[in-house]
């Protein structure tokens, strides 16, 4: 037992190399001020996306060992940070072939390392056994967070690409970014997908807990439906109105803060502090 405890922090502690050595490279061509734009780009980028997809690997055969077991879900608090963190790494760089968010990587690959160290210092082997359906659900629910985590970091670039337009000034780390017309489309088709993921994970917790406004629930379930209304806002006011820019990052944050406190919050709390 103590000797697959040390084997799976060991896996744990290569990730976390991984993680901070596709963050250093990243920041280093950020740093370099090297062009997203060019026919270059693809191959400027593929190492550092080949670091962080073995990264995310190690991460997933650490999860299996310590948090995916037959008994149950391990979803305490440090589990599900690293957990969580780790679909929005995966998710993001899915992403990346098709579209240009490998910058996101300065924020999630050193968040990645640093859950993923707590994770591994803060041991936790209580589990619980959670039922199929509501297994969907949380899944559902921490896809729909990632895919939020991502927009938000996306909504961070923009809003920061966007003041540095007007001001005319568009030097600096902008330089590796692509235009802001195009980080604006990417960052609208990640709050679709978010909005409907988070829609399909409010069914599943109508369907499939008993009472969705249950005491020890009903905090996740009105600041989850909060996010749930600011994004479904931005998103009508995106069609009708052109809604971009720092009105649409202003509003992406406050969904994530919503979605953060609901469910991360509520677990620090009850976890760390009255546990």
């Amino acid at each position: 037992m103590v000797f697959n405890i040390m084997n799976n922090h060991l896996i744990g502690i290569c990730a976390v190399v991984l993680y901070a050595t596709s963050a250093g490279m990243l920041y280093r061509k950020v740093a370099a001020n090297q062009t997203a734009n060019d026919t270059e780009s693809p191959r400027k980028y593929s190492f550092v996306w080949a670091i962080a997809v073995a990264a995310a690997l190690v991460h997933a055969l650490m999860l299996i060992n310590s948090t995916f077991k037959s008994s149950g879900i391990n979803l305490a608090f440090f589990n599900s940070l690293s957990v969580t963190t780790w679909f929005t790494v995966t998710i993001t760089l899915l992403l990346n072939v098709g579209r240009p968010v490998i910058n996101l990587g300065l924020i999630l690959f050193p968040m990645s390392a640093i859950t993923l160290l707590l994770s591994i210092i803060f041991t936790n082997s209580n589990t619980g056994t959670i039922e199929p359906e509501l297994q969907w659900h949380v899944l559902i629910s921490v896809i729909a967070y990632a895919l939020l985590t991502i927009a938000a970091g996306q909504s961070v670039l923009v809003s920061l690409q966007d003041k540095r337009l007007h001001s005319h000034r568009p030097g600096g780390f902008l330089r590796a970014l692509p235009p802001l017309a195009v980080m604006e489309t990417v960052l609208f088709q990640l709050l679709v997908a978010t909005f409907l993921t988070l829609s399909l994970a409010l069914v599943t917790g109508i369907i499939f807990l008993d009472d969705i406004f249950a005491q020890r629930l009903v905090h996740k379930t009105v600041l989850s439906i909060g996010a749930w209304l600011i994004l479904a806002v931005l998103l009508i006011g995106q069609l009708r109105w052109g809604w971009r820019g720092q009105k649409a990052a202003a509003m992406t944050i406050g969904a994530f803060t919503f979605l953060l406190l609901g469910y991360f919050g509520s677990k620090f709390v009850i976890e760390l502090i009255l546990g």
